[in-house]
């Protein structure tokens, strides 16, 4: 196996990132460009899906951010966070709730699917 690229990739429960190296120049690079966020090692783990819970619409800091610009006019936006703790030995009561419509598998393959769209990581695959 030819590998050229190690990626280390930080799922966390309230912000993810990544680092990596190539195999030749083992200098440690960090992503610090994320979606409407420039500057910040990692982004919200937080995604923000439409009415139904099946589609994406933002994830990162833009859906956090149109949570909080939300926050006193009406209904809240379908953003779902901390999903990640579904993954841990937590009594199922402590546990954030989830809408019905999404299982916690669904919520961090959609995360994780839309954290490899990034172009950084595009660039280095």
């Amino acid at each position: 196996m030819d590998i050229r690229v190690v990626v280390a990739i930080d799922f966390g429960t309230t912000f993810s990132g990544f680092a990596y190296a190539n195999r030749a120049d083992p200098e440690i690079i960090t992503n610090d460009v994320w979606p409407q966020q420039i500057g910040s090692l990692k982004t919200n783990t937080v995604l923000q899906y439409d009415s139904n819970y099946q589609n994406v619409i933002k994830w990162g800091n833009p859906a956090l951010a149109q949570r909080q610009s939300r926050k006193n006019k009406g209904p809240s936006s379908n953003t779902v966070e901390l999903f990640k703790l579904h993954l841990g030995d937590i009594p199922q009561d402590e546990k954030p709730s989830l809408p019905h419509e999404l299982s916690h598998k669904k919520a961090i393959s959609d995360y994780l699917h839309e954290f490899g769209k990034t172009n950084q990581i595009l660039r280095i695959m």
